[in-house]
């Protein structure tokens, strides 16, 4: 039976039109929390073929309309809307998550990667356990999978300075073509790279920070390094694009969920010359917690609405992930 498309509501979502990401276990359409599509279960170095990510990109797509969104991975997504006439699917993708290993320099204990990491922490420099990502890229560009003049490469995962390939990937890039960076670091290591890129107004570099003390941060990190990481915010902060570096404050219920360290956090930026911060949810919490059941809690949104006024006060910018933004209008400001 042919289905009538023009009768059928049918849906889009930006992501699965242009993202891919690389993880360490698999290859997939994208990281909102949701499955997606998935173009490699478990890559370990094989060749790339053209027309079968073509293929399962546009078998996913098939799937959102009304009857049978039920059997989508997808269902559920806060990305996706209502499918366009405008809305074309793209035979490349103009956004590419490099995060295809788990070693780190730091424990986080809000880090989702700490079931893959085994919660060590590895000061040296290393390979991925995994896979050699510099020539799958080269096969996505052979491939024309990638949209050169439009794409942004967001790096992260565990972190970029124990990673053997970090800068021969990011040399790579700016060999074949690419628009942007998107850099995430626990910026523990400072990068002389990342500040050339910084320079060139060619990336965004985002570090979580999440406290404003030394005491703190070991609590959350489980490494005494906060001083190292505010020594090299202060060299970002000289670039004269230091409005792209931007330092996180994730709330962790328990720890750093009050005002009063809100407040030394955002003055502490102020002080040392960072322009942009970013209110962000534990991504933890958010992924496990049915928050349609589950209230989030009430003192949420005080500490959101004083982030937000004290970025007013101090002239300073604020981000936030598209996943807390939809979060704060959905949970917090509509309560």
């Amino acid at each position: 039976m042919i289905k009538s498309y023009l009768i059928m509501k049918r849906f889009f979502c930006e992501e699965l039109n242009n993202v891919i990401s690389c993880f360490h276990d698999r290859i997939m359409s994208c990281c909102s929390g949701q499955i997606g599509p998935v173009y490699f279960e478990a890559y370990k170095g094989q060749k790339i073929d053209k027309n079968l990510f073509l293929d399962i990109k546009h078998k996913a797509f098939d799937l959102l309309n009304e009857e049978d969104i039920e059997n989508s991975p997808c269902k559920g997504c806060f990305f996706l809307r209502e499918r366009k006439e405008t809305d074309i699917i793209s035979d490349k993708f103009n956004l590419i998550n490099v995060s295809h290993w788990t070693q780190c320099n730091c424990g986080c204990i809000y880090c989702a990667r700490m079931l893959d990491s085994k919660g060590k922490i590895s000061q040296k420099t290393e390979k991925s356990g995994y896979y050699d990502f510099l020539p799958l890229l080269k096969q996505l560009y052979k491939n024309e999978l990638l949209d050169r003049e439009n794409l942004t490469a967001c790096i992260q995962g565990g972190d970029i300075s124990v990673l053997k390939e970090f800068e021969p990937v990011v040399k790579e890039f700016l060999k074949q073509g690419i628009n942007h960076f998107y850099i995430l670091s626990n910026n523990i290591k400072y990068q002389p790279i990342v500040k050339k890129l910084l320079d060139l107004n060619k990336t965004h570099f985002t570090t979580a920070l999440d406290c404003a003390n030394a005491e703190l941060y070991y609590k959350l990190k489980r490494v005494d390094k906060f001083n190292d990481c505010i020594n090299n915010l202060k060299k970002y902060a000289k670039s004269p694009n230091s409005i792209n570096v931007i330092v996180r404050y994730i709330i962790i219920e328990h720890f750093n969920d009050n005002i009063e360290e809100i407040t030394n956090f955002i003055n502490l930026m102020h002080d040392i010359g960072i322009k942009t911060v970013e209110f962000m949810i534990d991504n933890k919490y958010l992924l496990f917690t049915d928050l349609d059941k589950t209230p989030m809690p009430k003192h949420y949104k005080e500490l959101y609405l004083h982030f937000e006024q004290l970025c007013k006060e101090k002239n300073m910018n604020l981000h936030l992930w598209d996943k807390t933004r939809y979060v704060v209008d959905k949970y917090l400001l509509n309560k």
